[in-house]
Order: structure tokens, then C-alpha cells, then sequence
């Protein structure tokens, strides 16, 4: 009786020792049972961070993406058929490029990017002051023309004025033209920052910067956007104004000064390549 129970608790005794080696966690029979091989078993590196997904691009920022500058510039100045900050567009009256009606004066300042002018108001079929902003028809022809926006630079009857125009432009597209009123000189950061915006291809259109007439504050501000973009230097924006003033450059001292005083903002620095496509030669 005393060997079978003996021979019982050695054999419970190997039982109970098997038991507990095939449930250590260091078995090679609980990790092959319980635990999927790991990424070094497997001949690759193991982390804890997920592996990163390249972010999508939003649908809204396709058309800035396809922007080219090039392009821009080099279409405006095939459309016009002008290379240069003195010919013009439209003349006094506003006779001249057809598809530009209801501006006076216009001319190239940046290609493809910005243009200055003034308003036809005077010589209309159905006249109106000449202190006044574009009319209806202007700037339905400047969207047409795939302008994205205009500033006028004096602030009298900007009130009755549409602040958005929308059309069909040369491509048949959906365009929008948005109306500014900023003054040149105290509000000239607002109008270089459009300016910059276009360049960089966030304005779908160019600029066209108007006063009444096309001479005097849009000279001011054309100026100062040559000095920004175009590294011009005080004397040759000096000279640039008065010659686009068509002889009325007497009495303007005050403006000249502001011109001569700006100084280019680092905010607003374009690249090398950008000023080569768009500066006059």
C-alpha cells in the first residue's frame, strides 16, 4: 500500500512539473501556441508610431497649384501686343484695345500681373462726372478679360459702385472681378499685398489700379510697385511718373515725394525669375 501511493506522488509530481514548464512564459511551447512571431522574426523593425500617410491635397488649392507665371505674362502681353510701362491701351477717351471700354489711359505696369488707368466716365454715351469709380461697363470688360480685381485709389461715389462683377471670361469660365477702394499712398501695403498675391498666383486675373484720369495716383502706386518688384530706383520711378502724367505733372510735388520716399518691402520679396517675367526690360 505504501509503494502504490508513493509511485502516485511521484507520478502527480512529474505531472505538476510538465504542467507548469508548458505554461512558463519562456516555453517555446506557450510562445508558439499564444504569441504571433514578432516583426524581428519576421526580418523587419518593430515601432510603436505608424508608419506615416502622405497628406491630401486640398480640391480648393488645385487652381493655385497650376498657377504659372510664365504663362500669365506671357499670354497678357500676346493679347496686347505691348512691352513697355508708356504705350497704351486705351487712350484719353477710351478708344483703343475694344475689349477695354470704360477704362482711360491704361497701361502695362507688371505683365500679366498689373495695370493702371483711369475711369471713362466723360465719354460715355450717357456721361457722368469724371469723380466718379468704373463704370458698369468697365468693369464687365475688364472680367471679361480675366481681370480678377480693380482698386480704385479715391474713395467719391465708390458706394454706388458693384463690389463684385461676374462673367464669362475668354475661356468661357466662370470669372469673378472684386472692386477695391484703397487709397495709393496711406493704403499701399493693402494694394502690394494684392499685387504679391497675384504674383504668387492667388488672384485668378490681374489688377487694374485706376484714379479718374490715369495719371497721378495711379502713377503713384504703379511707381511704387516698380521700386517693390522691379528694384527701380527713386530717379528712374521719378521719371516714370512724370512722363505718364501726358503733361500734367505740374502741382503734384507732394506725390512725388511720396514716391521718391517708399522703400521696398522685405515682406513682398519675389525671386529673380519671378522680376525677370513680369518687370519691364
Amino acid at each position: 500500500m505504501k509503494q502504490n501511493t508513493t509511485t502516485k506522488k511521484i507520478a502527480a509530481g512529474i505531472l505538476l512539473t510538465l504542467s507548469m514548464s508548458a505554461c512558463a512564459p519562456n516555453s517555446s511551447s506557450f510562445q508558439a501556441a499564444n504569441v504571433p512571431a514578432s516583426d524581428e522574426q519576421n526580418g523587419s523593425e518593430s515601432t510603436d508610431t505608424p508608419q506615416a500617410v502622405a497628406p491630401t491635397v486640398p480640391s480648393d488649392n488645385a487652381e493655385v497649384s497650376a498657377f504659372r507665371l510664365d504663362e500669365e505674362a506671357k499670354k497678357f502681353k500676346t493679347r496686347y501686343g505691348v512691352d513697355d510701362v508708356f504705350t497704351k491701351l486705351t487712350d484719353n477717351r477710351g478708344k483703343g484695345v475694344e475689349e477695354l471700354w470704360g477704362t482711360r489711359n491704361m497701361r502695362v505696369v507688371l505683365q500679366g500681373v498689373l495695370y493702371r488707368g483711369g475711369a471713362n466716365n466723360k465719354y460715355l454715351a450717357t456721361p457722368r462726372s469724371n469723380t466718379n469709380p468704373l463704370p458698369k461697363v468697365g468693369l464687365t470688360n475688364l472680367c471679361k478679360e480675366d481681370f480678377g480685381a480693380a482698386v480704385y485709389l479715391y474713395s467719391e461715389n465708390f458706394d454706388t459702385a458693384p463690389k463684385t462683377t461676374n462673367c464669362k471670361n475668354t475661356s468661357h469660365q466662370d470669372q469673378t472681378l472684386n472692386y477695391k477702394q484703397y487709397a495709393a499712398s496711406g493704403e499701399k501695403e493693402k494694394i502690394l499685398a494684392m499685387v504679391y498675391d497675384r504674383i504668387k498666383g492667388k488672384i485668378n486675373g490681374p489688377i487694374y489700379a485706376h484714379c479718374w484720369n490715369g495719371w497721378h495716383s495711379s502713377g503713384l502706386i504703379s511707381g511704387i510697385a516698380l521700386k517693390q518688384f522691379c528694384n527701380w530706383s527713386d530717379a528712374k520711378a521719378d521719371a516714370y511718373w512724370v512722363k505718364n502724367t501726358d503733361g500734367n505733372s505740374d502741382g503734384f510735388a507732394s506725390i512725388r515725394k511720396k514716391l521718391k520716399d517708399f522703400k521696398p518691402l522685405a515682406k513682398y520679396a519675389i525671386t529673380q525669375e519671378e522680376r525677370d517675367l513680369i518687370c519691364p526690360k
